[in-house]
């Protein structure tokens, strides 16, 4: 009976211990940051992204891909924006574009921010197992802690609900749209999510239409978030004809075409190092 105890009592310890490991390597991470400049608002009463838009003409390409390198020997500018989100946020009177571009803006800046801490990675995967860089993984805006998954999902999704936001939020990967070089503003929002949303549609490695097999090819992207193009949409596939040449759309309203996913490509969206190198 002693012996069988004192195994019980050792085998509650090691997983204890082994309890204490995981948590501590997996844990939730926070950084707490204070803003030392709150003022960032424009002239007419608007938070300004202005320099975030600097870090995005800086370092990132017109492929949308970005010099993780340079930027993270560089964060002078990215960091004085990210003390700014951590102290603000759009209020209750806030126009829709406003609190919009806001949280685009503050998810792709984040989602920098994370892979810089941990660069140099090949992946977000790699990061954490089970999602958790976008999923345990926090940072601060207007005073609260967030995790990417509470952004796009909990505000961006279910606040704004916009299914074109889908294409212009970055997840640091190849196969996710392309990151733009401009950071969003309220007043040209709405032409941009537009424009965004037919560059995807119209890149035959994201979607592309095989009318000789009756198959669409279809990102991930649609099988993932199907729902949020059926809030607006009768179908997905009646979201994307909206974007696709009219003689791509007319077969897809006239035939029954098959839907397949293609691979979605988890690789860093970074500049290949030479690139990077020669700025």
């Amino acid at each position: 009976m002693k012996s069988t105890t004192r195994w019980l009592i050792g085998g509650v310890a090691l997983l204890c211990v082994l309890g204490g490991r995981f948590l501590y390597q997996y844990r939730v991470e926070t950084e707490e940051r204070v803003g030392q400049n709150t003022q960032a608002v424009t002239t007419e009463g608007e938070f300004s992204h202005q320099l975030f838009d600097q870090v995005l003409q800086k370092y990132v390409s017109s492929q949308g891909r970005v010099d993780y390198a340079g930027l993270k020997s560089n964060p002078g500018t990215l960091e004085p924006y990210l003390d700014l989100l951590a102290v603000n946020v759009p209020d209750d009177e806030a126009t829709f574009q406003t609190g919009l571009a806001f949280w685009i803006n503050a998810y792709n800046a984040l989602t920098i921010k994370g892979i810089l801490d941990r660069y140099p990675i090949t992946s977000v995967r790699k990061v954490k197992p089970f999602s958790g860089f976008f999923s345990r993984i926090k940072f601060e805006v207007g005073r609260r802690s967030y995790t990417l998954d509470d952004i796009e999902h909990g505000i961006i999704r279910y606040e704004f609900g916009d299914p074109r936001a889908h294409f212009v939020l970055i997840c640091g990967s190849i196969g996710c749209p392309i990151m733009e070089n401009r950071a969003f503003l309220p007043e040209t929002l709405e032409e941009r999510l537009d424009i965004a949303t037919a560059n995807f549609i119209n890149n035959p490695d994201k979607v592309r239409l095989d009318r000789e097999n009756g198959i669409l090819y279809l990102s991930q992207i649609f099988e993932w978030y199907a729902e949020d193009f059926e809030e607006t949409h009768d179908s997905v596939i009646d979201f994307i004809t909206e974007y696709l040449p009219e003689g791509d759309a007319t077969f897809l309203k006239q035939e029954t075409v098959q839907i397949q996913y293609l691979h979605y490509d988890w690789g860093l969206n970074a500049q290949p190092e030479v690139e990077s190198e020669q700025k």
